[in-house]
């Protein structure tokens, strides 16, 4: 149930799922022949295209370019990093390279305004 040539998302093959609340994949197939098996799964995010602006040293900014005191941000939580895409690994080395700077940073904030 292959369309002939370039594949075109734009063209429909009859494959719509039928009587949901909520229209899904017009490629969804049903999954109705056994052996059937489950797994228990949780929901998470890769990656987004926004996040929470931050300095240099990893210090979460407000709307005004200010930091916020003792508030860091490392990692897919950081935005402006990629713009429709990124490279694969990227958000490992984002993660890597932000999360040392904002951990350095936010340990000398904490011990500098320890009670």
């Amino acid at each position: 149930a292959c369309q002939s040539g370039d594949f075109n998302p734009s063209i429909l093959d009859g494959l719509t799922t039928q009587g949901l609340a909520i229209d899904k994949t017009n490629w969804a197939l049903a999954i109705d022949e056994p052996p059937f098996e489950a797994y228990v799964t949780t929901t998470g995010i890769t990656f987004t295209f926004g996040g929470l602006r931050i300095n240099e040293r990893g210090e979460t900014q407000d709307l005004s370019d200010r930091s916020i005191p003792g508030l860091y941000a490392a990692g897919e939580l950081v935005g402006g990093l990629f713009v429709e895409n990124y490279p694969g690994g990227s958000g490992l080395t984002a993660g890597t390279v932000f999360g040392k700077l904002a951990g350095e940073n936010a340990a000398v904030y904490a011990v500098s305004n320890a009670a």
